[in-house]
């Protein structure tokens, strides 16, 4: 643990870490030259919006989780914020609220969207490797949150809120309905013109399936078959939010710790700005694109 770290500040335990909870931050920068993912918040709208509800400097480390499931208890006095996808909580989301040591925080049934952040004032202490707190499960990269894991939070709290505050909540711009996406946009990707005319209209107009495959590595997407030619090229690097059009033509998009290289035709690029309404969308749900000119 860093310097800034003392048992005083251990702020919650890990009841449950639910289907998929982790601690994410901004993610790694400047490694995928070295072939490991940048990871980080899967939706940094939400990341951050719960960080800024707490007035955590950015860009503070928060638990990530998938769903549904987690359960936490509060080891100490202290304000905390919840943001993402529509699940129902034992707090409210979309705000910042204080709670009271062996206070429970748990998620059930999820409603709408992927993704929950739950960030705490300060922010989570946590070691850094690579630059980033971000938790890569498939390099091993990072703290897993495990059952009975006891998280600490840094002494560094700017956070100014009266007593006799009872929340903070968040702007009504900031607060998306997931189950109701805009169109996405996209920039044409360095193969955009080894597909036909064809194809990239197919691509542009029709409603494509986020299947269930699909992860922290990448989403896989069903709907009218494209194909590029040629099918396969000599690798090359690729970025998170890459639409890549495999051998069966089916889109497969890279998420935060999808593959740094690969060499299926990339038809185009998921503007950052739109990546979390990706991220958030469910196995099943409709996405369509809108091509920056």
């Amino acid at each position: 643990m860093s310097s800034n770290i003392s048992y005083a500040n251990a702020v919650l335990r890990v009841v449950d870490s639910g289907l998929g909870g982790s601690i994410q931050d901004r993610g790694r920068s400047g490694w995928r030259r070295y072939g490991v993912p940048s990871s980080g918040w899967m939706d940094a709208h939400a990341a951050e919006c719960a960080n800024r509800l707490l007035e955590n400097q950015l860009p503070a480390p928060v638990i990530e989780m998938l769903l549904r499931g987690a359960k936490f208890e509060v080891l100490q006095d202290l304000w905390v914020a919840i943001c993402g996808a529509d699940v129902r909580c034992t707090i409210p989301t979309w705000r910042a609220s204080h709670l009271e040591k062996g206070a429970i925080i748990s998620f059930s049934e999820n409603r709408g969207g992927v993704w929950i952040y739950l960030a705490v004032e300060g922010g989570f202490a946590v070691p850094q490797i690579f630059g980033s707190a971000s938790y890569y499960a498939r390099g091993q990269i990072g703290t897993p949150l495990t059952k009975n894991l006891v998280l600490y939070r840094n002494n560094t709290s700017r956070l100014q809120i009266a007593k006799e505050i009872a929340g903070r909540l968040a702007s009504w711009s900031d607060r998306r309905d997931y189950s109701n996406p805009p169109k996405i946009k996209i920039w044409p990707g360095p193969q955009w013109r080894n597909f036909s005319h064809a194809d990239r209209h197919s691509f542009l107009e029709s409603p494509w399936t986020v299947t269930s495959q699909c992860d922290r590595v990448g989403y896989r997407l069903e709907g009218t078959e494209i194909k590029a030619n040629p099918p396969e090229f000599v690798s090359e690097p690729v970025r998170v939010g890459s639409i890549q059009i495999p051998e069966n033509g089916r889109p497969i998009i890279t998420m935060r710790d999808g593959p740094t290289v690969g060499g299926y035709p990339k038809i185009a690029l998921i503007d950052t700005s739109d990546f979390p309404w990706v991220a958030q969308a469910r196995p099943g749900q409709k996405l369509s694109f809108q091509l920056i000119t």
